[in-house]
């Protein structure tokens, strides 16, 4: 149910209905209820964040802020649909580990030929493919940055060792150097594949790094974004590729995001 849509009046006769206290403004009136809903079926939660970033001493406290979604135990989770970037993302990571067990099987039964030595490299960029089709499934942006990345290197790197002995980087058809044109179409083909989560999904993808990633790069608010309220500059925490509204702590007025 959308409170927010709701006037302070109906909010409070629900309120009454309920059997909960009525006094206090919209957006006590709102978690009141929210609570109730909590209370009543835990599945279907709504909660609300905004953090003030200088009131932060170490554990981060949460202020009143009406977002529509779910609670899991790993956070909130906001009501997402975007097939295209999950469908795209799975699509990645199936190729990086069928790269991966080619670069093995070259590991594993080589016998010192080029193919054995490249199989490291290969190894390589199979791992790039599952990292970017693993952060592309997540919706990340950067997701598809490096998977285009890794096609331009691995088109690169197919170009380079095309011809003679099959090997690990390059399926080595080439006959009468048809090999270096198949090879750059190949890597067109993937670069447009990983590039169709930025023409078709319907929401924007997130920016940054997962969190356990912006941790290790010794970030200071994982999987946060500072944004100044435009009412009175206060500096607000809000997740990463978060939309919709927030409300500031210290002016209690509400902006998008």
């Amino acid at each position: 149910m959308s409170y927010d849509a709701m006037t302070l009046l109906d909010l409070k006769k629900m309120c009454k209905d309920r059997g909960l206290k009525v006094s206090g403004n919209k957006d006590e009136v709102i978690i009141r209820l929210m609570e109730a809903d909590e209370a009543t079926n835990p599945a279907l939660r709504s909660t609300s964040f905004s953090t003030p970033i200088n009131t932060m001493p170490g554990q981060m406290p949460v202020s009143p802020q009406v977002v529509y979604g779910r609670m899991t135990p790993q956070g909130i989770v906001v009501s997402r649909n975007n097939g295209t970037v999950s469908a795209v993302g799975t699509v990645v990571i199936l190729y990086g580990i069928f790269r991966m067990f080619w670069a093995l099987g070259f590991a594993a039964f080589g016998d010192g030929s080029l193919g054995w030595l490249l199989a490291p490299v290969a190894f390589i960029v199979a791992s790039l493919f599952i990292f970017s089709g693993i952060l592309l499934s997540q919706e990340y942006r950067n997701g598809v940055n490096i998977t285009i990345f890794t096609f331009i290197l691995s088109g690169t790197l197919s170009v380079l060792f095309s011809g003679g002995d099959l090997n690990p980087v390059s399926v080595s058809l080439a006959d009468g150097g048809m090999m270096i044109p198949f090879s750059m179409m190949c890597t067109l083909l993937g670069i447009g594949i990983a590039a169709l989560p930025l023409l078709f999904s319907e929401e924007e993808m997130k920016e940054g790094w997962p969190v356990a990633i912006e941790r290790l790069l010794g970030r200071e608010n994982p999987g946060k974004t500072v944004l100044s309220c435009p009412h009175c500059e206060n500096q607000l925490l809000v997740p990463n590729g978060y939309s919709g509204k927030i409300s500031c702590p210290k002016c209690n007025k509400q902006s998008e995001v």
